[in-house]
């Protein structure tokens, strides 16, 4: 189970470590997943060696949030007056998101339904 975790977080490392060389205006986070991903996707590594760590991962997801939303909450007056704008955007961005969700979900159906196979 350690080495799935080190794995995993390697692949964190990694894309930190590309993210400050490279200077990327990506979150090093961001791009170790998508080293992880492509590395699963080329079959480079195996879903079995990391899905218990990952799975671990996934139900305790809500702890990871914890120091986000503090740091949120100290910085809560400087985000004074822009309170308008935020919930603006979050309308914006969650209907977009459910459209955008919405009509993939459709393309799927459909090809299902044509029979053809969605890769």
């Amino acid at each position: 189970m350690m080495l799935e975790f080190c794995t995993i977080f390697g692949f964190l490392y990694a894309g930190n470590l590309v993210s400050n060389l490279l200077s990327v205006p990506v979150p090093g986070t961001v791009v170790g997943m998508i080293f992880l991903f492509f590395s699963l996707h080329l079959k480079l590594l195996k879903l079995e060696s990391i899905e218990r760590a990952a799975n671990i991962l996934l139900m305790n997801m809500a702890i990871l949030f914890i120091p986000p939303g503090v740091s949120l909450i100290k910085s809560l007056r400087l985000l004074e007056g822009s309170w308008i704008k935020i919930i603006f955007i979050m309308i914006v961005t969650t209907i977009i998101t459910i459209v955008v969700t919405g009509k993939f979900i459709q393309y799927l159906i459909g090809r299902l339904e044509n029979g053809k196979p969605v890769k």
